[in-house]
């Protein structure tokens, strides 16, 4: 919500407003005026000049202005005195326009107390001129009570009742604006002619299809649970105890939210299934983002983005925000800048800042498989609650993947010699586990035989693992983590005697001034 009154008492006498939606500003202004007691207008090129009437609610003419200047110098009139006025998409009028920006900043420095100027526009686009002379201001994503104002209207408007529990089907569109909320209920209500709690999936559905076409964001529905995880035991464990930090006996203990966690390790080990299974674990939406589509080829457009994410993720809070291997979408930091124009050292920024700051329950899980792309920053205590390493697993934790996959596939483990099994796949990640009994079950089935241990030891043999062919980095990776994460799992890999000896390796970043040996 944005408080105008106390912005116009301050006497800012410009304000952008960034938003899409026109209604809820709409109602900010027409409450301010009522309190300043003043008379309010809006503008637009196509409509020209309006009137609000306060006693009929609704819109009156005043002239059909479709001059740039001529509202401006209306405004700087007698008929503007007591007034409030909207200028919808003004910015396009100010591109190239010197005069414009020359009255604007005119009207910026007036000593006015009687009137107030609102430029009301979709995107944070102001020409530079006007930086210091214009308080500019985003707004949030409606809360359950501008939804329930909505919902009550659609449900008016198609004279029906609406039944069940109400707060959870309002609920259900949070990050939604209030038009995308007004067609979801709408929706649900042409398809089923009512609106009641069965109605939640259509709402739901249309949420998706709305946060996917955001171009950066996945509504993901996840049907793992940390019981599909195999091994990793300390960081489950982890995981189960701060689930109960989100309860309000936990605000009462003094705890604070979890912010997230950074889980780094060898591809294929289960640190995106893990992230998946968090949102079952605490019924939890998650949201995931593509890093890599946030960066937008217009000035300024990557940080709009990634500030539209996160507020999306607030508004469905308590949720999971997932960034699935997060080094490929900072892969611009390594080099400083230079091929950029910086413009992933300001998204990143502005995430970390967000990650300190957040006051909602969003956590974030983040994964990555690159250490040595991370930026340090992200690195640091305080960004991130804990920094796990997932490591190939050993063998009792393979025995437990063995088992889950056989599980998946509807096979009786207790038919399988399962300790044979995991000494044949020694050095193998999670990934290659599942993908060799696959393999299994393919041979098996030609052969139109039930599977057994030897089709799937058979199958392993013929697997080249990435421990193989990744040997040098998993040791590099093993003793970076072990100076600075947490293993994920109490079954860790021993360090060849080769290896003891060498000094802990450092990110690229932290290795960048010349002058340090």
């Amino acid at each position: 919500m944005i408080n105008l009154n106390n912005l116009i008492k301050s006497r800012i006498n410009i304000i952008q407003i960034i938003s899409y939606e026109n209604m809820r500003i709409e109602g900010y202004v027409s409450q301010t005026a009522s309190e300043l007691k003043r008379n309010w207008y809006k503008w637009n090129c196509s409509s020209g000049l309006k009137k609000f009437n306060m006693k009929d609610k609704k819109f009156d003419i005043i002239a059909n202005m479709d001059d740039n200047r001529a509202i401006l110098d209306w405004y700087e009139s007698a008929n503007a005195k007591d007034s409030i006025l909207i200028l919808e998409e003004f910015n396009l009028q100010l591109e190239n326009n010197p005069f414009l920006i020359s009255k604007m900043k005119d009207i910026a420095s007036q000593d006015y107390n009687d009137r107030s100027l609102i430029m009301l526009q979709t995107k944070r686009q102001l020409p530079s001129e006007l930086d210091k002379d214009v308080y500019i201001k985003e707004l949030d994503l409606p809360n359950i009570k501008d939804l329930n104002i909505i919902f009550k209207s659609t449900c008016k408007h198609y004279n029906i009742k609406a039944e069940g529990n109400t707060q959870k089907i309002i609920e259900s569109a949070l990050g939604l604006t209030i038009m995308e909320a007004q067609r979801a209920f709408s929706k649900a209500i042409v398809q089923t002619g009512q609106l009641t709690e069965k109605e939640i999936s259509i709402i739901i559905q249309e949420k998706e299809n709305i946060i996917k076409n955001s171009g950066h964001l996945e509504y993901y529905h996840h049907n793992e649970t940390l019981d599909d995880v195999g091994g990793l035991d300390i960081l489950k464990d982890w995981l189960k105890r701060r689930g109960r930090a989100f309860e309000d006996e936990a605000k009462k203990y003094g705890l604070e939210i979890p912010r997230g966690i950074l889980l780094l390790g060898i591809p294929g080990t289960g640190k995106s299934l893990c992230a998946k299974a968090v949102g079952s674990a605490w019924q939890f939406p998650i949201i995931k983002l593509d890093m890599g589509k946030v960066f937008a080829g217009i000035v300024g457009e990557s940080e709009s983005n990634i500030r539209k994410a996160l507020k999306i993720a607030e508004a469905v809070s308590p949720s999971i925000l997932w960034i699935d291997e997060i080094e490929k979408g900072l892969s611009g930091m390594a080099s400083s800048g230079s091929t950029d124009g910086g413009t992933t050292s300001r998204v990143l920024g502005t995430f970390l800042t967000w990650m300190q700051e957040k006051k909602k329950p969003v956590f974030v899980v983040a994964t990555a498989n690159n250490i040595s792309g991370l930026p340090p920053e992200l690195l640091r205590k305080g960004r991130v609650d804990e920094i796990f390493f997932v490591d190939l697993p050993l063998k009792e934790d393979r025995e437990e993947i063995i088992k889950i996959h056989l599980k998946k596939f509807k096979r009786d483990y207790n038919k399988f010699d399962i300790s044979k099994i995991a000494g044949a796949c020694e050095e193998f990640s999670g990934a290659e586990i599942e993908e060799a009994i696959k393999e299994a079950l393919f041979k098996a089935f030609d052969e139109n035989k039930e599977i057994e241990t030897e089709h799937i030891i058979e199958a392993m043999k013929k697997t080249y693992p990435i421990s193989k062919t990744m040997k040098e980095n998993i040791s590099d990776m093993r003793r970076w983590a072990k100076a600075r994460a947490v293993l994920a799992s109490s079954n860790s890999w021993e360090e060849d005697e080769k290896s003891k000896d060498k000094p802990i390796p450092q990110l690229k970043q932290e290795t960048n001034n010349p002058f340090i040996e």
